[in-house]
């Protein structure tokens, strides 16, 4: 989507370079390089940004923060491709844009937000605040907001597939930066008009209006719109069975990319190339195309981006009648789809259908490879059946009998367990009702101390709320047995040190002072995301059950062939008895921390789960008053 950001002034010498002699006058400079690096140099932006930052931060200049946060987090979302990054700097600096009601950094604020909401899919968090966003600059009549904001509407209109409420904002964006005479501005904005009039199949129309973006960001240099504008030229030609052109452009639009490190651009790209390969005949190299987008789409983990490419490889595969190939790659396309879905990040209804037709293309594919395989190999299965019947038959009794006796305990592990969940998981929802209310009325009455405390709560409040369903996810899945190791090298102290950033807040909340050791490089052969899990749910744990003050202490060390790993707190500690069925599914129980948080157990049969997919174990020791610690294990491969 649109980039967005206030302007800004700077002090000037005589000599046009920025005066530098106030620490205010500092931070001022360094927002500018930020904002100015941007495109050319994004790591010196960014380092730009964070040196503004921690001048602001000392100082206490908050209206600046405010936009250094918003400045980086639109350099991470739209430079860096790391939207969850992004997300994050936009929340830290909108306290400080309410706290100094700057309402003209807080509307470009609502607005990066639902840019990044769209980029990750959840179109219902888009939509409220690109709708907040437009309603503010509305109001405060600021025109190259309402046209960053109308960008952005006629955008998630598209993505419903109202295209006549799109076009309509996106002229409406058009008029109000021909007014400021927003070259930049109008650029992006033909582009968007030609990626909707392209959607609607007025394929000759949206042509023009691309061409006319091409020349518009050539002049400016904006490498990346160059190369979006280019795509989109190679699909009209690719639309029209002109492949010599769609091939051109594609390949420009990929060299682009490539020199901008735009995963996600040269993905697309590469795709494009694909289906002009096949167009062409040329299938070997067609494939050679989706193995590089494969390859990119698994460097990015941006799930959109893996969707497409296992989508094109479904639809490539299936034209070229390989419905083994095809039918792995609409498997993929589903089992990636699911774990998106489950981690709340897609809700809207046209992923949900392309989710279903996905489906439904899969299980034909599936039902082409039975069929070739059905004619070739019937004689031998008629026989085969004939032998193994009555192994089955035999088998069957005895399964049944077992199976019953393990469904029972199943069902009564899920019956505590969703009992737990209705009731842990109301109570932070309660919380948050009441908190938020509170937090209304302290605002209202500018009492912003008691409001901070407020929030505060509000925020841990959600975090454990977070932490609970995603633990519920996790243990769905692996009940579902769909979670597989994935081994590769990385730095074990860096993802113990990356969990405890994580976990900061919660830490701060009851003032508990949390160590990692050791600090040099410790690179291990494992799970990276699933040994993630283990130690956010060790450490909450020990955060909970940890008073005021307390501490807690993150240790790994090789032993033999082996690396272990230690979390060790002193908080409350466990009862003797209990220790025995910590790690037992079948008497899970829901105990509250010391501040009262809420929990459902869940979280150590996982870390006991997932330590066994490595072949290691996990144990705990504790002593009621003085604290508890856990102590887990792998094989080192």
């Amino acid at each position: 989507m649109t980039l967005n950001l206030s302007g800004q002034t700077i002090n000037s010498g005589t000599d046009g370079k920025p005066r530098v002699s106030t620490n205010y006058e500092k931070v001022l400079t360094y927002s500018k390089l930020c904002w100015q690096n941007r495109e050319k140099d994004t790591d010196k932006a960014i380092e730009y940004g964070n040196q503004g930052i921690e001048i602001a931060q000392k100082y206490g200049y908050k209206k600046e923060l405010g936009k250094l946060y918003n400045y980086v987090g639109v350099i991470y979302q739209h430079y860096k491709f790391d939207v969850q990054k992004a997300i994050s700097y936009y929340d830290l600096g909108l306290p400080y844009c309410l706290e100094v009601k700057d309402s003209v950094e807080i509307a470009f604020l609502y607005n990066n937000l639902g840019d990044a909401f769209y980029s990750i899919g959840n179109v219902p968090y888009a939509f409220e605040y690109t709708e907040k966003s437009m309603l503010l600059f509305q109001n405060l009549k600021n025109k190259r907001g309402m046209a960053y904001s109308y960008i952005n509407m006629g955008e998630l209109n598209r993505m419903k597939e109202d295209y006549t409420t799109a076009l309509g904002y996106f002229n409406k964006a058009i008029s109000l930066r021909r007014e400021l005479k927003d070259s930049v501005g109008i650029a992006s904005a033909y582009l968007e008009l030609a990626h909707t009039l392209f959607l609607m199949d007025k394929t000759d129309e949206a042509l023009s209006y691309y061409r006319y973006a091409l020349q518009k960001n050539q002049a400016i240099n904006n490498v990346n719109f160059m190369a979006y504008s280019m795509q989109g030229m190679g699909n009209v030609f690719l639309k029209k069975e002109l492949a010599d052109s769609a091939g051109s452009y594609f390949s420009q639009a990929l060299e682009l990319c490539k020199s901008r490190q735009n995963l996600s651009g040269e993905i697309d790209s590469q795709l494009g190339m694909a289906k002009t390969m096949a167009l062409e005949g040329k299938t070997k190299e067609g494939e050679r195309y989706l193995n590089d987008a494969l390859k990119n789409a698994r460097k990015s983990k941006i799930a959109k981006d893996i969707l497409n490419v296992y989508k094109a490889r479904g639809n490539y595969f299936e034209q070229q009648k390989k419905y083994r190939e095809s039918a792995q790659n609409y498997q993929n396309y589903v089992e990636v789809y699911d774990s998106v879905f489950n981690a709340l990040q897609f809700t809207n209804l046209k992923d949900i259908k392309d989710r279903f037709m996905i489906t439904e293309q899969l299980n034909a594919a599936k039902e082409n490879i039975k069929m070739k395989k059905k004619i070739q190999i019937y004689a031998a299965l008629f026989i085969i059946i004939l032998v193994v019947l009555s192994i089955i038959l035999y088998m069957r009794s005895k399964k049944i009998s077992r199976l019953s006796s393990e469904l029972l305990k199943s069902n009564q592990t899920k019956d505590k367990i969703f009992s737990i969940i209705s009731h842990d998981l109301i109570s932070p929802f309660n919380v948050l009702i009441g908190s938020s209310e509170l937090l209304m009325q302290n605002l209202n009455n500018n009492r912003p101390e008691r409001a901070k405390i407020t929030g505060q709560i509000i925020q841990q409040t959600s975090e454990s709320a977070f932490q609970l369903v995603s633990n519920l996810l996790n243990w769905s899945r692996s009940q579902q047995k769909r979670i597989k190791l994935f081994r590769e090298e990385f730095d074990l102290t860096l993802l113990m040190k990356e969990v405890k950033n994580m976990s900061e807040n919660h830490a701060a909340y009851k003032n508990i002072s949390v160590y990692v050791e050791p600090e040099e490089r410790m690179i291990i052969n494992a799970d990276k995301n699933l040994l993630q899990i283990v130690l956010i749910n060790l450490l909450n744990n020990a955060l909970k059950f940890t008073g005021k003050n307390g501490v807690v202490n993150i240790k790994a060390e090789r032993k033999e062939r082996q690396v272990i790993v230690y979390v060790k707190d002193n908080g409350t500690g466990i009862e003797p008895e209990k220790l025995t069925r910590i790690f037992n599914s079948q008497e899970i129980e829901s105990t509250e921390g010391t501040k009262n948080e809420k929990g459902t157990g869940l979280g150590l049969m996982l870390c006991k789960e997932f330590i066994a997919l490595h072949d290691g174990s996990i144990h705990m020791k504790s002593t009621v008053g003085e604290g508890s610690e856990f102590r887990f294990n792998i094989p080192l491969s």
